[in-house]
């Protein structure tokens, strides 16, 4: 491994170069694909690989991690606004059952008076038809009655006028006359 001429830090390019050359140089083991390179010098390159990296990739690091972080407490928060509005729309949704219930109750109640009203204005209807039967049966009745008296008294004062003199004749003879 070499170091670029006149001091200069390498870069991670050259640095991976200088590892990418360390495993092309390294011992073949015999049957298979892999190599044997020197461990500490691998790791060291690596080190200085991952020092030589630009601020930039590491806060773009972080800015991936923050990402992944705001992510999930956005999600979870959706997901609590989600539960409270699910929450507060079945709410809604069972206090306006229970109005409509009331109402229902209620009209239902409505309807039940009505019914009830029309039930007792009908009796009350009959019985006034009933009632008026009754007072107009009683007073042909009294009128009848009265009729009766009428006529036996019309009667009582014909035989009084017919049993008094007229201009002066008896009373017999007109009883005889007739």
């Amino acid at each position: 491994m070499s170091d670029p001429p006149g001091g200069i830090d390498p870069s991670v390019i050259d640095l991976i170069d200088q590892l990418e050359e360390l495993v092309s140089t390294g011992r073949r083991v015999p049957f298979t694909s892999g190599v044997v390179v020197n461990e500490d010098e691998a790791l060291e390159l690596i080190d200085r690989a991952r020092l030589g990296l630009p601020d930039e990739l590491t806060q773009a690091r972080h800015l991936l991690e923050d990402r992944h972080r705001v992510v999930d407490e956005a999600e979870q928060e959706s997901e609590r606004i989600l539960a409270r509005a699910e929450a507060e729309g079945q709410r809604l949704i069972d206090e306006a059952e229970a109005r409509a219930g009331v109402m229902v109750g209620e009209h239902e109640i409505a309807e039940q008076a009505q019914t009830a009203a029309a039930v007792v204005l009908a009796e009350a209807e009959e019985r006034a038809a009933t009632i008026r039967a009754e007072a107009d049966a009683y007073a042909r009745e009294v009128m009848l009655r009265l009729e009766d008296q009428l006529m036996r008294a019309a009667t009582t004062v014909r035989k009084g006028i017919d049993s008094l003199p007229a201009s002066g004749k008896s009373p017999r003879k007109r009883r005889e006359r007739e």
